[in-house]
């Protein structure tokens, strides 16, 4: 449906986006993410044709894409994260207003939108005097009003309550149905409830590009605490296992030391896809000989990846560690590389 090729655009000296390349398929709900100044917006401004790219192609459902391409801007539909409404019409007559500029059926395509988006009820009213949920709805029925094939939403959650997040959602579920949907936001929980697919944009280069079930892979740290047993002699008989990396002993130990005599507090970090419990669990009632008090697989937000994508941290283990674009290698890197730990004990500082 959506096909960026090697596409940029600079802002004098400013380069929001280098080179993104990405291809988007018919269908489903796909999260485009990045913090502030990432290349975000200025991507779906080049993709809903209100910009011009300085380099590369865009293509829309196969057809080459620009800001002359009337027909294809007719399969397109844009709500920016403040709708713009014009407050003192009438929901009803503002969606008239609308559909009769642009050629429709007004008085057989309003109601049926006013419908689609649960606005039957609110339909009468000054749009200034609706709350910013129903404002948003308004907005939404706009740009449904010539049933378009791609829908790109820009923050269509900000600023709601969360009953009014919910019926968003709900709504956008059912309108991805029949239509592609691209969203844009910063909140993490609705790209877990809404999407199947993440594109992280950090400035102005694509790092991420899969599943969401991929951007969010189990954690590889196991929080233990046990008794009976060193850090050293622990080290010792975790190393051999499959997909260890290291054991770091964390600061709640010395704060136990004085109430639990003897308990060490430790995190394991490991492969993502070797879960160590079991192993661990085997050794302490083996020949290890030591009592496990707890043992927690921690599990990884997605804030958490996020962050390690996008912080100064996050960026050197992408770019040096991972050119592929594995968000777990990148993850790993990461976090291996600011908490492991040296033979002699000694805790390594993140750089």
């Amino acid at each position: 449906m959506v096909e960026f090729q090697t596409v940029g655009k600079n802002y004098g000296d400013l380069t929001a986006l280098k080179d993104v390349s990405f291809t988007i398929p018919p269908g489903g709900i796909v999260g485009l993410l990045g913090p502030n100044g990432a290349g975000k917006t200025t991507a779906m401004r080049i993709m809903t044709g209100y910009m011009e790219p300085d380099r590369g192609t865009v293509l829309i459902a196969g057809k080459r894409f620009t800001p002359d391409s009337v027909e294809l801007k007719a399969r397109i539909g844009y709500l920016p994260e403040s709708a713009p409404v014009y407050g003192d019409m009438m929901a009803w007559d503002y969606l008239m207003y609308e559909a009769e500029l642009h050629g429709l059926d007004a008085p057989g395509r309003v109601p049926e939108v006013i419908r689609e988006v649960g606005l039957e009820t609110h339909a009468h009213k000054p749009i200034r005097e609706l709350s910013k949920g129903f404002r948003q709805r308004v907005g939404l029925a706009h740009t449904l009003l010539h049933d378009p094939e791609l829908l790109v939403l820009d923050e269509p959650t900000s600023g709601l309550d969360p009953n009014q997040i919910i019926e968003v959602r709900n709504l956008i579920r059912k309108i991805a149905e029949t239509k592609t949907v691209i969203l844009s936001t910063h909140i993490m929980q609705e790209v877990e409830a809404l999407c199947s697919r993440v594109i992280l944009i950090h400035k102005g280069s694509i790092r991420y590009d899969g599943s969401i079930s991929a951007f969010s892979p189990s954690s590889r740290r196991i929080h233990l605490a046990a008794a009976g047993i060193g850090l050293s002699e622990l080290r010792k008989m975790l190393k051999p296992l499959k997909g260890f990396h290291s054991i770091v002993q964390r600061e709640d130990s010395r704060e136990d030391e004085g109430k639990d005599s003897g308990l060490l507090h430790v995190t394991v970090l490991s492969d993502p896809d070797d879960d160590l419990r079991p192993e661990i669990f085997r050794i302490a009632s083996g020949k290890g000989g030591f009592i496990i008090y707890e043992m927690v697989r921690e599990k990884t937000s997605m804030e958490d990846i996020f962050h390690e994508l996008t912080a100064a941290g996050g960026e050197d283990a992408f770019d040096q560690g991972n050119p592929s674009g594995d968000v777990e290698q990148a993850m790993a890197t990461s976090m291996i590389s600011g908490d492991t730990e040296s033979e002699t004990g000694e805790k390594g500082g993140r750089s």
